[in-house]
């Protein structure tokens, strides 16, 4: 052997080589299980720590000293508890094997460093050592291979512990911190490498268009989407080009000034960038550039993020253009619409809506409860409400905002508005206001149009009695009526004597004023509302008398003859003198089985028979008209 310290340093030596052969190698177990990773560390830091035995400093026969602990401290720090055990089982069985008066006090010693680099790879939990655990771990094992002397033969503790103790734990501690510096090295440097990967994967993959440019320009760094967005074969193309060498001149320009402003500012800046490339597409970008500073703080590059935002201008462009039509709509659209969300307030809402509720378009706006709208309407008298329900109005109103419906309201101004409300899928509801004020007075002009055609259609023009129509469905009515509820019905048939003799006399005009005088007699007579007065033809009228005997039809018809003459209209073409009229009486008592043909063929009979006893009469019907019952001026045949 040579000098002790000759081989202690030969033992450096041994370390560094198999620490140098695991930085080299241990890269193909990158890809194994941490188990067999763990077991492979453990075994070359074992072997190591052999060899380190098979070349130690022998002080005197039997006592051998050497850097075994290094590997084995190692093992257990930068391995795991797997390592560690690996490699203090291979080194101890190895001790123990060689034998000798040490062996006892190396395997101690041995035992002591790999549970001092477990130890110490258990407080690290799962981070990565940092400088100060390295020295705290060379320190520990330094110490703990000291923990074997004591169970050396004092003669032989005395020669050790002067000469080489101190000595020895110094290389120790050497030999740890320069292994672990590598072994944390080796271990960053993979990091680095693993974090490079991954940061040129994430650019590569990258949609968005990244890169990084000198202060000319010039760029030094791309991934393939701005490639892409520049139209270049690949991102190499782009190395040591400008902007000027893929977009037109004008575009190019753009972009260097923009560039150049945040290189002078020094601060990075978004921007939106329209882009114009060379075939002539157009396109959009959003756009962050930042100055790219080396370790010193100057600005020695631009980085540009770009992001390609030409479909969502696009999709803002459509959007903006929609608005402004439903924009346009709302405000020209002759309807009034008003929004409301599922909590009653008010989200969207036109001019015209507004403008239909004058006392309150001040409240009419978005944000507004419904509720507290409605309330103030009644207040102001906008509409017409219950002064002592505002509340259940409102609440009714309310609920009818839930469901499809369609009402028309009323306004205290005499205006009317159409409503129809849908509810929203959120739960509010959409309602379209429509004012119908000209249609609803169009309809009422209608309805009174239609009542004075019903009654002109109903009314003789020269009488203003009932028609013969109105008459037959008023006969219908009352006859049906009066069958029911077993009730006499009479019927009077009166006709103007010598009537076409009047005409021939005084001319048509006066005809008429005294068919107009008989029918205001006949009016006179029919006194109650159930009464119906009728033009029966030409100078023939006829009334209907609802529950009336023919014992009260007479008297009645009596009353009208006796009317009749009152009027003293002189008539030159009847032996009478004046105008007169005879009557037939037709009488239907309730249980009798006739019909309404029966009932006025016995009123027209009775009308003959009054003709055919002189006129000027009144006569009721008998079975045997030889023997009609009769009242006048002529006395009973």
């Amino acid at each position: 052997m040579g000098s002790p310290w000759s081989e202690l340093l030969a033992n450096l030596a041994v370390v560094a080589m198999f620490v140098s052969v695991w930085i080299h190698t241990h890269v193909w177990l990158d890809r194994r299980p941490a188990m067999a990773k763990a077991v492979a560390f453990g075994l070359l830091m074992g072997a190591g720590a052999i060899i380190l035995m098979l070349t130690p400093m022998q002080l005197q026969p039997g006592v051998l000293v050497d850097l075994r602990t290094t590997m084995i401290g190692l093992a257990g720090f930068f391995g795991g508890p797997v390592a560690g055990i690996v490699a203090g089982i291979m080194a101890g069985a190895f001790r123990t094997f060689e034998g000798g008066i040490g062996a006892f006090a190396g395997a101690v010693g041995i035992a002591a460093t790999m549970l001092i680099g477990i130890a110490g790879n258990l407080a690290l939990r799962g981070r990565p050592p940092a400088m100060a655990d390295i020295m705290i771990l060379g320190a520990a094992a330094a110490a703990g291979s000291l923990l074997g002397l004591p169970v050396l033969p004092r003669a032989v503790l005395q020669t050790v512990l002067p000469e080489v103790a101190l000595p020895s734990t110094l290389l120790i501690f050497v030999s740890v911190a320069m292994s672990g510096l590598a072994l944390h090295q080796e271990r960053r440097r993979l990091e680095a490498l693993q974090s490079r990967r991954i940061f040129k994967a994430v650019v590569e993959t990258l949609p968005d268009c990244l890169n990084v440019k000198d202060l000319d320009g010039r760029f030094i760094i791309a991934n393939p989407a701005t490639a892409e967005l520049m139209h270049a074969p690949d991102a190499r193309a782009l190395i040591g080009k400008t902007d000027f060498d893929f977009y037109p001149r004008e575009t190019a320009q753009e972009f260097r000034e923009d560039e150049l402003a945040v290189l002078a500012s020094g601060v990075s800046s978004t921007i939106e960038q329209r882009l114009h490339h060379a075939d002539g597409t157009d396109g959009w970008l959003a756009t962050l550039k930042a100055p790219f500073r080396d370790k010193t703080g100057a600005v020695v590059g631009l980085i540009t993020h770009n992001r390609d935002i030409t479909i969502r201008k696009q999709l803002e462009t459509e959007l903006a253009e929609s608005q402004a039509r439903l924009g346009d709509a709302l405000t020209h659209m002759a309807d009034g619409l008003v929004m409301f969300d599922p909590d009653g307030m008010l989200v969207l809402c036109n001019a015209q809506y507004r403008a239909m509720f004058p006392r309150t378009a001040d409240i009419r706006v978005p944000g507004a409860d419904h509720r507290d709208i409605l309330r103030a309407s009644a207040a102001r008298g906008e509409g017409i409400t219950p002064p002592e329900a505002v509340e259940d109005w409102i609440a009714d109103v309310m609920a009818s905002q839930t469901l499809a419906s369609h009402r028309q309201v009323r306004l205290a101004d005499g205006r009317w508005l159409d409503v129809r409300t849908r509810p929203t899928g959120d739960g509010g509801s959409l309602s379209v206001f429509s004012d119908i004020t000209e249609a609803k007075q169009v309809e009422a002009e209608l309805l009174t149009a239609n009542e004075k055609l019903n009654l002109l259609a109903h009314r003789d023009g020269l009488t203003e009695l009932l028609t013969r129509r109105a008459f037959n469905d008023a006969l219908s009515r009352e006859f049906a009526r009066c069958r029911r509820n077993m009730k006499p019905l009479s019927l009077l048939i009166i006709d103007v004597d010598w009537f076409k003799q009047f005409n021939d006399h005084y001319g048509h005009p006066a005809g008429d004023e005294c068919l107009r005088a008989v029918s205001r007699c006949i009016e006179a007579t029919a006194r109650r509302p159930v009464d119906a007065a009728a033009r029966y033809g030409g100078e023939e009228f006829a009334l209907i008398l609802p529950e009336t005997d023919a014992r009260g039809a007479f008297v009645i018809a009596e009353n009208l003859r006796s009317k009749v003459r009152d009027l003293a209209l002189a008539h030159a073409g009847s032996e009478k003198g004046i105008v007169t009229v005879s009557i037939g009486v037709g009488t239907f008592e309730g249980g009798a089985a006739i019909e309404i043909a029966d009932l006025i063929r016995r009123a027209d009979e009775a009308l003959y028979g009054a003709k055919a006893a002189g006129r000027d009469r009144v006569h009721g019907w008998r079975p045997h008209l030889s023997e009609p019952r009769s009242t006048g001026s002529a006395r009973k045949p």
